[in-house]
């Protein structure tokens, strides 16, 4: 419409503010209806009320911080500003996870209205209109804002900050550079990483101040509040773990680890493993620190480890760097590939097969990167104005491809992007309606070429089910539903059989069954396929030794404490192989001296067991194990203390899930009270035995015990 000759606009602009706040309410109420929906359509998945590996670290964090108790000794591991929010919710809620998801899909749509902004305050209303409307219908956005990770904060700490700092280009106050700064900070607490662009935008803001040619104090003001406030919340973090975690780690200390993941001769550039490690999440974490004592010599801090995987790192990449520039250019185009590489869980496989919703929904990122590619260049003359928009998109990007490269590590860019291809998509309709036939043209094929490389998903990429039908696998075999576990690993591994862990799980369940011929091949394959796989190796120790297949048991053994020293079960397994061979050297009437030789080898690997277990299970038989062989080489003081640690590990004997523990757990405390006889520590036998009668007195066990105290 326009305004008759001679006639103000004024009451027309105001008439189209109301036009812009109806659109951008009906996206809002979209974007939360379909969140809403998602997350209640996504109760049927095994991981809502069963979560794992990161999902489950953050839970049990959250735990502990409703509960008032801490979590991890030391300095964080991890940024924690996540696992705090997730504690305070359940602290209000209880562990309701549904609510938890309902209040997480409300801040979700918060920073739809977020996307809007940032993009109405870069560009127009229409931009941030169009922006929001990609980010409150994206997919891979609704997914990540229903799970109990770290995209739901980031990505609105990210947009919040974004949008503050934008707001100072408007006008340089030392308050709304404290604003910004403050969101940073909170960002950086969310995930450290976009430390990385807080100097920039810092930089940024000195521009401004010079081209505003301001003097004096005031032309230190506006940077000096932005500084102080970045620095307030992430130096309040850095002051708790020196004081309270005795170390200087200033957010988190998986950097170095996470760098050595990302940066190492066998990284592929998504999977989040340290080499050498178990699979798992605790396995992996002490495996790591672990490895990291042993070839330093000595026990070191958190921040130590970290730098120790950092020196690592650098070192490959000093001594190869040609191959190390493949390597980062490959994680480079595995960010830009439109494929969602998972990390924790099957993305794809969970939200179709359990949030239908999102199979609607047709934007992905195949349509959604190119786009912002061309929006990223369409700006580039703008970049001074806008450059906490504009500076983001590559800054992130690098920082995620400095380490390793997964969809939950890409989401935090995806409502930046949204901004810049709702304002490529607007240029491009201006060129058309101005008939701007040269841009246009160069304009569509740039694009066009950006989309051939985004669409060339890499065939190494496994794009199946199969990582999906292994997790629900590994839910059944949890609720003890082996035979549909077993039917989930053969289903995965048919479409993918070169995965080690599916092979190693379906092993595993197949010989809880009873079907020890079939387990076995399956955990030779899970070798085969990954000869660094010590739960595969360790399990087939197990079911050799369980046969009598001695010799094939001492092989699997020594490969297993070969490929991680550090792995507390393989020290177990070789050390009670060693004593049962003690024991048919005795049996054959061989010297006394053959035999004790043997049992100190034996012991001496129960030791290393001891010393590197990080688990219940392992400590426990590492310390029952070595006290019988104490007891056998007539040191019963030294066994006492071994079976005391056991007892230690286990004070219950029905604190543990395995099959037959409390009758082990019995055994042990015989064998402690034998040793302390033995020991000639008579009186703190009887005590002891009087503790377990008091202890149970219903147990027919205990009365046996507390009857020998007569003799």
């Amino acid at each position: 419409m326009i305004a008759p000759k001679g006639t103000s606009s004024a009451p027309l602009r105001r008439m189209a503010i109301p036009r812009h706040r109806a659109l951008l309410f009906g996206i809002l109420l979209l974007s939360l209806g379909v969140r809403v929906v998602y997350v209640l359509q996504s109760q049927g998945s095994p991981a809502f009320t069963q979560p794992s590996m990161d999902a489950l670290y953050h839970l049990e964090w959250a735990r502990a911080f409703s509960a008032g108790q801490p979590y991890q000794p030391g300095p964080f591991f991890r940024a924690p500003l996540y696992p705090w929010f997730l504690g305070a919710l359940i602290r209000l809620f209880g562990e309701r996870l549904l609510l938890v998801r309902l209040v997480q899909a409300a801040i979700g749509t918060t920073s739809v209205g977020l996307v809007y902004l940032v993009g109405a305050r870069a560009f127009d209303r229409r931009t941030g209109l169009l922006a929001a409307l990609f980010a409150g219908l994206y997919w891979v956005i609704i997914y990540f804002e229903g799970e109990l990770l770290l995209p739901v904060l980031e990505i609105f700490f990210d947009l919040l900050a974004i949008w503050l700092s934008l707001r100072i280009e408007e006008r340089l106050s030392p308050s709304r550079a404290a604003l910004a700064g403050i969101a940073w900070g909170a960002a950086c607490l969310v995930r450290p990483n976009v430390l990385l662009f807080a100097p920039l935008v810092l930089a940024w803001i000195v521009l401004l101040v010079r081209r505003a040619r301001r003097t004096g104090t005031a032309r230190l003001l506006v940077p000096a509040a932005f500084a102080v406030a970045l620095a307030a919340p992430i130096l309040s973090v850095t002051a708790y773990n020196r004081i309270v975690g005795k170390d200087w780690v200033l957010v988190s200390s998986q950097g170095g680890v996470n760098f050595w993941i990302g940066n190492n001769p066998r990284s592929d550039g998504s999977s989040a493993v340290v080499p050498g490690t178990r699979l798992d999440w605790w396995g992996g974490y002490y495996d790591s620190i672990q490895m990291a004592e042993a070839e330093e010599g000595r026990a070191l801090k958190p921040s130590e480890v970290s730098s120790h995987y950092s020196r690592k790192a650098w070192a490959w990449i000093g001594s190869d760097p040609r191959a190390a520039l493949a390597h980062a250019l490959w994680k480079l185009r595995l960010f830009w590939t439109d494929w969602e590489l998972s990390n924790n869980a099957s993305e794809s496989f969970f939200a179709n097969r359990y949030g239908p919703l999102l199979r609607w929904l047709p934007l992905g990122f195949g349509a959604l990167a190119p786009l912002a590619l061309l929006g990223f260049l369409l700006a580039a003359r703008a970049w001074r104005r806008i450059l906490p928009l504009w500076g983001f998109l590559p800054v992130y990007t690098a920082s995620v491809v400095a380490f390793f490269v997964c969809s939950r590590f890409r989401v935090p860019v995806l409502p930046a992007m949204a901004v810049l291809a709702a304002h490529a998509c607007w240029r491009l309709l201006g060129m058309i309606r101005e008939k701007r036939l040269l841009p246009l043209a160069a304009s569509l094929a740039f694009l066009a070429a950006a989309i051939g490389v985004v669409e060339r998903v890499p065939a190494s990429i496994d794009r199946s089910d199969s990582k999906g039908l292994w997790q629900l696998g590994v839910t059944d075999s949890q609720r003890g539903d082996l035979d549909r576990a077993v039917e989930h690993f053969r289903a995965s591994i048919a479409l993918n059989d070169r995965y080690s862990i599916a092979h190693q799980d379906l092993g595993i369940a197949l010989r809880q069954l009873g079907q020890t011929r079939e387990a076995e091949e399956s955990l030779r394959r899970a070798i085969t396929v990954d000869p660094g796989n010590v739960v595969a190796l360790s399990t087939l120790f197990d079911l050799l030794f369980a046969s009598g297949r001695l010799d094939e048991a001492r092989k699997v053994a020594g490969e297993a404490v070969l490929r991680s020293p550090v792995y507390a079960s393989a020290r177990y397994d070789l050390g009670r192989l060693l004593l049962l061979e003690s024991q048919e050297l005795q049996d054959s009437g061989a010297e006394s001296g053959a035999v004790k030789a043997k049992l100190e080898e034996g012991l001496q690997q129960l030791r290393a067991g001891l010393e590197l277990s990080r688990d219940e299970a392992t400590t426990f038989n590492c310390g029952y194990v070595g006290g019988k062989a104490l007891l056998k080489l007539g040191r019963p003081g030294e066994a006492a203390a071994a079976f005391e640690r056991s007892l230690g590990a286990r004070p219950d004997p029905n604190s543990a899930a395995q099959p037959d523990a409390a009758a082990w757990w019995w055994e042990c405390q015989a064998s402690l009270l034998e040793a302390l006889d033995a020991a000639g520590r008579g009186d703190e036998a009887r005590a002891h035995r009087a503790e377990l009668v008091r202890r149970f007195p219903d147990d027919p066990r205990a009365a046996k015990l507390g009857a020998a105290a007569g003799r």
